[in-house]
């Protein structure tokens, strides 16, 4: 019985990397999960939107700015704007221009195109996510 040369294929060796790179994700998920029950409280916190548009539908754009802020002590996760009850999916004349964080002001910034006629003001709420320590 001959014994062969144990070199490796060039498949089998990308095959390996490929299998080490998954198992490492795979304790990389879990380490983040046992992280993530050390977080702390996490708050929605709303504001409200100004929009300047005076007539509905008239064709002409206007800005609907608005933000949230954090209570003192929380640090911003996320935010973005929220559709108030009875909305369904896509409005027309309406479009989120801009959309951030302001960590200076512990708050979330909305910056909205509309055509609505001042109805963004009681359509839409601006949302942050806050986290308490």
């Amino acid at each position: 019985m001959k014994i062969r040369n144990a070199r490796l294929s060039p498949a089998m060796v990308i095959a390996m990397i490929a299998l080490f790179v998954t198992l490492g994700g795979s304790a990389f998920a879990v380490t983040s999960a046992d992280r993530a029950s050390t977080r702390g409280k996490l708050n929605l916190r709303f504001g409200k939107l100004i929009d300047r548009d005076t007539t509905p539908f008239d064709g002409t754009y206007e800005f609907a700015v608005g933000h949230a802020i954090c209570a003192k002590g929380e640090r911003v996760i996320s935010g973005g704007i929220r559709q108030k009850a009875g909305g369904a999916g896509v409005i027309p004349h309406i479009s989120t221009v801009e959309s951030g964080p302001v960590p200076s002001k512990r708050g979330w910034y909305v910056s909205m195109s509309s055509d609505l006629g001042g109805a963004a003001r009681q359509d839409f709420l601006v949302v942050v996510n806050c986290e308490r320590k």
